[in-house]
């Protein structure tokens, strides 16, 4: 791979670097190829609507709370030091209450929730210590032609982090594989995909409006992003996440996958709609706006699939 960037590219990672975890998640078979373990960082600059990752967006840590985990143990309330954890009630069940007005995100709740109603989304790591974590998965890295990807949230948004984990990896020859949203500035987004021997390039609207209304964002510079990187780098997979009734008709997915073809690239992916992450909303406390919308059916998502051959495009539905 050929890379062009404006940033300065160290020679060696730095794996005192430090970053903030969300999660590890081991054996993904949707994250490229082979058995990966996907690296997922906390921060993300777009607020989508339908967001699989609700909890992915904040840069800083936060307690998600399952209160239908709760058995009402009352540890959590022994030890919380601001006393943001009271008694109350929940579908005639004594559970706990959270104030997060008054939580300070110190874990001590989290240390003493046996049943793992209160978890803890996002902790300081360094790349050695999240290396040498991955490594041991290296023989289903080898058997099965995985590797490691790096996931979010948005790993630009922690750039250094990123870099240095990525380039860590390709060091042990560790396949390397970054899923990003694109939106960053050109140096970021190009020095990263210098460490990145697969990109997992999300797409989700050509319309700039109707992008600024469910992110949040422009997609100027995550079309401008992508039409560069499409010079050079040798394997940029495109995934659109189809998100029902707002971005899969078919003349959307046909404008898409057009702005793919004129590109340069030659595969696709079609994401169906999942509405499974509806519950992490109330872990965070916040309301899931896209509740009542129901997956694609099959047949609905194999006509988009055709729309996408006739661009020429090789097509996978799912991750």
């Amino acid at each position: 791979m050929t890379g062009q960037s404006a940033a300065t590219v160290c020679p060696k990672a730095d794996e005192s670097a430090t970053g903030l975890l969300l999660d590890i998640d081991r054996f993904a078979s949707h994250d490229g190829p082979g058995i990966r373990t996907t690296v997922f960082l906390k921060g993300c600059p777009l607020s989508c609507e339908w967001c699989h990752s609700p909890e992915s967006r904040l840069n800083t840590s936060e307690i998600l709370y399952q209160s239908d985990r709760c058995t009402g143990c009352w540890l959590c309330l022994d030890v919380c030091p601001e006393e943001a954890l009271s008694k109350t009630s929940a579908n005639g069940n004594e559970v706990a209450g959270f104030d997060r007005s008054l939580c300070t995100v110190c874990g001590l709740c989290v240390e003493a929730c046996y049943p793992g109603a209160l978890k803890l989304a996002g902790s300081e790591v360094t790349v050695g210590e999240i290396v040498a974590d991955v490594e041991r998965d290296r023989p289903f890295f080898e058997r099965s032609g995985g590797g490691v990807t790096l996931s979010g949230g948005e790993p630009a948004r922690q750039y250094v982090f990123s870099y240095n984990f990525l380039l860590a990896c390709q060091e042990r020859g560790i396949h390397t594989a970054l899923e990003t949203t694109g939106y960053g500035r050109w140096d970021v987004i190009s020095t990263l995909a210098n460490v990145a021997d697969l990109l997992l390039y999300d797409l989700k609207f050509v319309d700039d409006d109707l992008h600024r209304r469910y992110t949040g964002v422009s997609n100027k510079l995550i079309h401008e992003n992508l039409q560069r990187l499409a010079t050079w780098h040798e394997d940029i997979q495109v995934r659109v996440p189809c998100i029902t009734g707002i971005n899969d008709s078919v003349e959307q997915i046909g404008e898409t996958a057009r702005l793919v073809s004129e590109a340069g690239l030659g595969s696709i992916v079609l994401l169906p709609y999942n509405g499974a992450a509806g519950a992490k909303y109330g872990w965070i406390d916040r309301s899931f706006a896209l509740e009542s919308l129901e997956p694609q059916t099959e047949d609905h998502m194999k006509g988009l699939a055709d729309i996408c051959e006739r661009e020429g495009l090789s097509v996978q539905v799912g991750g």
